[in-house]
């Protein structure tokens, strides 16, 4: 029997490989072999593809994704392809795959070929002279061709020039040949899905998405960052069944699955039909385009978040995404609630913003005393039992004080005739009504300016009455109207923040360069604590313990140096102290003075200088580690300034938080990766 060319797959019954592209003239790529086994038993109907992210039709010859805003791609199955070379390099061809029809003609002169050469067979003599001409292109045939000892099936012109000579012919594949799709393996190998996260991306997302720009979309980093999570998840395992077995143990069960569901607001603002945006393409002057493109496309997001038109367009986009996704979500998964599985956020950047006032409009409205959602509204929001709704905030003006409802329009009371407006949820035009349809059990910001939208917002008094007024409800009074001591004793023990109870955990994750962040944990103590007695952010890590070797060397050498700057100022400043306790303690006789001459008694201002000292803060937002503000570890040689320039875009591709996302998100009841 002859040796033949080009058969990568011998297989009597040769199986269909479906491929797919997005447009004409793209190379076909083959899906998952779990899939095209699937579409293979799947007699034509829908199949559920990669992980139930896509959907193929057969029938239809699509893909549509279930997930992500992308048009449908092309599907096709094939079992002979053409090989083409590519860049003229005669180790590398592209496989264009032949239709259905096409194939199963090739196929059965494939087969009259081998049945010819066999043992028992006629020869191959009048299988040389046989020929198809493909339904898909007239103008081609195919036919066995004899290439020395070699047998091969060869695509030519219909019409042969003398001898062949300048025709362009191709050899024919059967089969695809063995390839590898990356994260495949890794997939099918993890355990029941249980945690689904939102993630919403920040400032840009319409300029990373362009196909000109090389940086990689919002889409694109979750696909990377799913595919190391579920890389690290599995090595972890097989790691862990290796001692088991050395041990005599058994097994322990896989890891389980996570998956990131991007909720995309870019385009739904800034479509090229929206008055906003015709009117900003009128405006732009033609020159540097690059820099004005950064301008337009960039930071003119914040801008618009900052108006309260844009800001509620933006917030309703958003979370009518998620209403969709989550039910989008249930409908392919529709145990997984049953099944106990979880739902947590992920904000980037500006989708940090984003994501804190989705929350705060989500506590805004759950606290209504009205039950939120029945049997027949299909967004149910399922939280422990809605506390008593929070009067106790009043707007101060001259004909007294109107007792309005705690929202995310605050009014925080300040001193006598001095009234500190402000507030810790979005300013809108109009109430929103629609809210999330779950209680994250996790949000993590990402380089978030939060601190920064809450700083221009007026937040920190707002935080501070409302800490107050939650703890005046349990019948205890208000610690900034008793005596400094109680104030002090209370802000030490209960630096608590009344939000988490429908946030779950919150925590903050930045890279120490990155010229977007701001911190969040300042805002959630009182005001009057100086700086330098705020609690450093503490070095992210799966378990909040495991600092890398260089990293504690600085915090000694920080500390070390410190301590040395403190004693030797000692000395320096010994003078200079006792003239300012002196002048301190004049200072306060005669305010204290003026207060008793004064008519009416007025709220005494504490002092919380020293409160926090020596005590180790608990934010209840943080959750299971008491802490909010997490900063990325730097690296053994890292120039703050030239990490700055990529700290803000590489949080998805950052080990450390693959690490923290991993252990955070652990299914309790399977191994602990």
């Amino acid at each position: 029997m002859p040796n033949w060319e080009g058969i990568e797959d011998a297989a009597t019954m040769l199986p269909r490989i479906w491929l797919t592209r997005v447009k004409d003239g793209d190379v076909w790529k083959p899906l998952r072999k779990i899939d095209c086994k699937a579409l293979n038993e799947s007699r034509g109907e829908e199949v559920l593809i990669e992980g139930g992210r896509a959907m193929a039709d057969p029938k239809n010859g699509t893909i549509s994704f279930n997930y992500v805003n992308r048009p449908s791609t092309k599907l096709m199955p094939a079992t002979w392809f053409t090989k083409e070379e590519k860049n003229n390099n005669k180790k590398e061809f592209i496989l264009h795959p032949l239709p259905e029809a096409d194939s199963w003609q090739v196929e059965l002169l494939y087969q009259n070929a081998v049945r010819a050469s066999s043992s028992l067979g006629e020869g191959l003599d009048e299988i040389l002279k046989e020929e198809v001409i493909l339904e898909s292109d007239p103008k081609h045939k195919v036919c066995v061709v004899r290439n020395g000892g070699l047998l091969c099936m060869r695509k030519r012109p219909k019409k042969s020039n003398f001898l062949g000579l300048g025709e362009i012919q191709f050899t024919l594949q059967r089969g695809y040949g063995q390839y590898t799709i990356e994260g495949e393996d890794d997939e099918n190998a993890l355990g029941d899905l249980t945690h689904a996260i939102f993630v919403i991306h920040g400032i840009g997302e319409a300029m990373w998405a362009k196909a000109e720009v090389s940086t990689l979309s919002m889409c694109e980093e979750l696909d990377q960052l799913r595919i190391t999570v579920n890389r690290k998840k599995v090595d972890a395992w097989k790691e862990e069944c290796k001692k088991c077995e050395k041990q005599k143990q058994p097994k322990p069960p896989p890891p389980n699955r996570i998956e990131f569901l991007p909720i995309e607001w870019y385009d739904k603002v800034r479509s090229p039909s929206h008055s906003l945006v015709t009117s900003l393409t009128a405006v732009t002057l033609n020159s540097v385009p690059a820099l004005r493109s950064i301008a337009n496309d960039v930071i003119f997001d914040v801008l618009m978040y900052l108006t309260p038109e844009f800001c509620g367009a933006i917030l309703n986009t958003v979370t009518t995404q998620i209403v969709e996704l989550f039910s989008t979500f249930q409908r392919i998964n529709p145990s997984y609630i049953a099944m106990g599985g979880k739902f947590s956020l992920i904000g980037h950047s500006l989708g940090s913003v984003i994501a804190w006032d989705i929350l705060s409009v989500l506590k805004d409205n759950v606290e209504k005393e009205a039950s939120k959602g029945d049997e027949a509204d299909p967004i149910r929001i399922d939280v422990p039992g809605s506390p008593p709704r929070v009067r106790s905030l009043t707007t101060l003006d001259k004909e007294g004080a109107a007792e309005n409802p705690l929202g995310i329009q605050a009014l925080a009371k300040g001193a006598e005739n001095d009234s500190k407006h402000g507030t810790w949820g979005p300013c809108l035009p109009k109430k929103m009504l629609q809210t999330i349809p779950f209680v994250p059990d996790l949000t993590i910001f990402l380089g978030s300016p939060i601190g920064l939208f809450l700083t221009l917002r007026g937040a920190h008094p707002v935080f501070d009455e409302m800490r107050a007024h939650g703890r005046s409800r349990e019948g205890e009074p208000h610690p900034l109207s008793v005596s400094t001591a109680e104030g002090l004793q209370y802000i030490a023990d209960h630096l608590q923040s009344v939000l988490s109870a429908y946030w779950g955990v919150v925590q903050h994750l930045f890279h120490p360069s990155d010229p977007v962040a701001y911190r969040i944990e300042p805002l959630l103590l009182p005001e009057g604590v100086d700086s330098h007695e705020f609690p450093s952010p503490i070095y992210l890590s799966p378990d909040g313990k495991s600092v890398r070797l260089h990293v504690k060397a600085r915090q000694v050498g920080d500390q070390l140096f410190r301590n040395f700057g403190s004693f030797s100022a000692m000395f320096d400043t010994a003078a200079a102290s006792a003239a300012a306790a002196a002048a301190a303690a004049d200072a306060e006789a005669a305010k204290k003075k003026a207060n008793e001459a004064s008519d009416g008694e007025k709220t005494p201002q504490p002092n919380f200088s020293g409160c926090i000292k020596g005590r180790e803060c608990e934010f209840q937002l943080g959750g299971r580690s008491t802490r909010v503000d997490f900063q990325i570890q730097p690296g053994v040689i890292d120039n703050e300034y030239l990490s700055a320039v990529t700290a803000h875009s590489s949080y998805f591709s950052n080990e450390d938080l693959v690490d923290f996302i991993i252990y955070s998100t652990r299914d309790e009841r399977g191994v602990k990766v």
